[in-house]
């Protein structure tokens, strides 16, 4: 054993992102009623998981029957939807909007809409504090209330570029609304002041090269260089110190990007952010520009587009697929070759550009094991250097729902998807790029002593790297953990550490495939032997060069994982 070893592994467990802390999942143990936990229920107090965001409805809300089917029907949002329902009962729809916030928007905007919750400390920028009444996606004045209908956008389409997920899937027009009205509560602006008046906007005008051309001379006479950059990718010459109305750091996005655009990326809704402004940030409203010069600069900002939008799911069915073949973790084994894959949209926990946006997933079982592939696209190959012992490296994870979890049921008894809750545990397998290197070079590093520079050695992250070198995973690329919410991540022994997996970097893009057998081995897997309902599934994605590590990563929302097992 190395001198330096053992000081190296503690100050990693220390240190590192991940936070291994007592009040883990395995450290509790003796909590929780595991034999309960795989028929979804808790052994405290014989609740049912969720019970806990339940909020009962008022008994005299009228038509019971009208009012339990009113939050059924999640997904299915058109222009129609966005205009508040008139029949409902406003206690009612508190109460529904106060479960549903309790669930799905507190650990980032906090109980009492401050923006800042449980996860606050992963994010940037910040989740929006609610309080001031102060929004950016308004199709009204600035420093007016965004009408309803600019607050039921936003959260069907959620926030691109940063972690705030677009809900339109997992919510229901009347659940939106639901949300809308608890969300109001947070600011007395709202009790205090109308709705700001919507801004007209008039026919589009089409794009030309002499308007384009118009657009790029006003770009510049506008001053929009100076935050934007003359390359539009969000490098100009304030954008590293420029603050928003809470004091927090601003971060310019790619607007060469039609993924990066906030506020959408089509010809109008750059029309209406540019308008409108967004409020509480450096980002002004224009609308003293005649409407031509303002269809002008629209035209020229998506002239220097560099991709096409792809559209993605963010919430979604993938299937496991039954195949009578015996099962590999090669990533380019042929029983992926007419395996159909499903493209997820990903969300930076800190904002970045050129982030990894999408990944695709497919999986296979032969009734026996089930595998599971990811594919992204990365153009640089990060993984360990030998010569290079602070390099990041690229990652990915797939995270489970353990127990009998269904997503949105009433109640909403799955755990978050960022790492789970209290008594709400998951199961992650977390794959790293670059073990076999790494271990080769085991031999040949110095953890400490010996002249090195400790801030070195501790913010270039080499502790973390040390330690993962170590963990529990051993020779294996994947490493199986379990957590009950941030800071409880803790690695399954080894005897329990039972998923396989391989990656291979190719082209510009990452192809790892995870590989196990498909009844459990310990009582913080999930079971998908006997799985009937879908489990729930997430994914997480680090890239080495933008200096991943733990917390900092992009990620999906939960899926549902249905499994087609081979007839027998």
């Amino acid at each position: 054993m190395k001198p330096g070893f053992f000081r190296a592994k503690f100050i990693a467990l220390v240190l590192a992102g991940w936070c291994y802390a007592p009040s883990s999942p395995m450290a509790q143990e003796h909590e929780m009623d595991h034999g309960a936990m795989d028929h979804g229920t808790m052994d405290h107090g014989g609740t049912t998981p969720g019970q806990e965001y339940r909020v009962d409805e008022p008994a005299d809300h009228g038509d019971a029957h009208h009012e339990e089917n009113l939050f059924r029907t999640r997904g299915s949002h058109d222009q129609a939807d966005q205009h508040k329902p008139e029949d409902v009962d406003p206690k009612t729809l508190l109460a529904r909007g106060r479960n549903i916030y309790m669930h799905m928007c507190v650990f980032c905007h906090g109980v009492d809409g401050n923006g800042g919750g449980q996860a606050v400390e992963y994010l940037y920028p910040w989740p929006r504090d609610f309080r001031a009444g102060i929004f950016k996606f308004r199709t009204t004045p600035t420093g007016t209330l965004p009408r309803d209908e600019d607050l039921y956008r936003t959260i069907i389409n959620g926030v691109p570029g940063t972690s705030m997920p677009a809900w339109k899937d997992a919510l229901s027009p009347q659940d939106t609304w639901a949300v809308i009205h608890h969300i109001k509560n947070f600011s007395a602006r709202f009790k205090n002041e109308p709705q700001g008046e919507q801004i007209a906007i008039a026919d589009p005008i089409p794009s030309s090269p002499a308007l384009v051309a118009r657009g790029e001379k006003l770009f510049r006479s506008l001053k929009c260089v100076r935050c934007h950059g003359e390359s539009l990718r969000g490098d100009g010459e304030l954008a590293e110190s420029l603050m928003d109305a809470w004091k927090h750091a601003v971060f310019v996005h790619d607007i060469t990007n039609p993924h990066s655009f906030k506020g959408g990326h089509e010809p109008a809704d750059l029309f209406r952010t540019i308008t409108a402004g967004m409020d509480g940030t450096p980002m002004g409203s224009y609308i003293h520009v005649p409407e031509k010069d303002r269809w002008a600069l629209v035209h020229y900002i998506r002239s220097k587009s560099v991709k096409e939008f792809k559209e993605a799911e963010f919430e979604t069915d993938i299937f496991s697929l039954p195949v009578d073949v015996e099962l590999s973790t090669d990533p380019f084994s042929p029983v992926w070759k007419d395996v159909a894959s499903t493209s997820l949209v990903l969300r930076p926990l800190s904002a970045r550009r050129e982030a990894v946006e999408f990944v695709s997933v497919a999986s296979v079982n032969n009734g026996e094991q089930l595998a599971i592939r990811l594919q992204w696209e990365d153009p640089t190959h990060n993984a360990f250097s030998e010569l290079h012992s602070d390099t990041f490296r690229d990652g990915a994870a797939v995270q489970f729902a353990l127990g009998a979890t269904t997503l949105h049921t009433h109640g909403h008894n799955e755990p978050f998807f960022g790492m789970g809750n209290r008594n709400k545990p998951v199961n992650i397998w977390h794959w790293k790029a670059g073990l076999e290197e790494a271990l080769e070079a085991e031999d040949d590093l110095e953890y400490a002593g010996g002249g090195v520079d400790m801030d070195a050695l501790i913010f270039g992250d080499i502790i973390a790297e040390s330690f993962s070198r170590v963990s529990a995973a051993g020779e294996n690329p994947v490493e199986e953990m379990n957590a009950e919410g941030f800071g409880t991540v803790t690695p399954q022994p080894p005897e329990n550490q039972n998923v396989e997996g391989a990656g291979e970097w190719k082209d510009g893009v990452w192809t790892v495939v995870f590989l196990r057998d498909m009844p459990k081995t310990g009582k913080w897997d999930v079971d998908f032997a006997q799985r009937i309902d879908p489990a729930l599934m997430a994914f997480a994605i680090w890239d080495g060069v933008k200096e991943d590590r733990n917390g900092r990563k992009v990620i999906s929302v939960w899926q549902r994982f249905k499994i087609k097992k081979p007839t027998p």
